[in-house]
């Protein structure tokens, strides 16, 4: 993903949170969250959880993936799959920001 797009950061929207509703975390629009989750995200698992938490300040990919395979004990390719499953997930439903290398 960050190769072919030039992605350098990512970060969570600051109008986005994740709440936990009946044992699941979902994330909402921060002023609109009694209308519902965010429509084509799923309930987070625990890596999606601690992913977005990472996500609350400006990330590189490579960080990301570095930060899930010490947490999953799991080797690179494992750990890059999953982390660019859920960062596009986000980017599709805009929830995440990114910024690109203009060079």
């Amino acid at each position: 993903m960050q190769k072919d797009l030039n992605i350098q950061l990512f970060q969570i929207k600051k109008e986005y949170e994740l709440r936990e509703m009946a044992g699941e975390f979902h994330v909402f629009k921060e002023d609109d969250w009694k209308n519902g989750a965010i429509e084509g995200i799923p309930s987070f698992n625990e890596l999606g959880i601690f992913l977005w938490f990472q996500l609350q300040s400006p990330k590189k990919l490579e960080d990301l993936v570095k930060k899930t395979m010490e947490r999953n004990h799991c080797d690179y390719d494992d750990a890059e799959l999953d982390t660019q499953e859920f960062l596009a997930k986000l980017i599709h439903a805009g929830v995440v920001m990114y910024l690109t290398d203009k060079s």
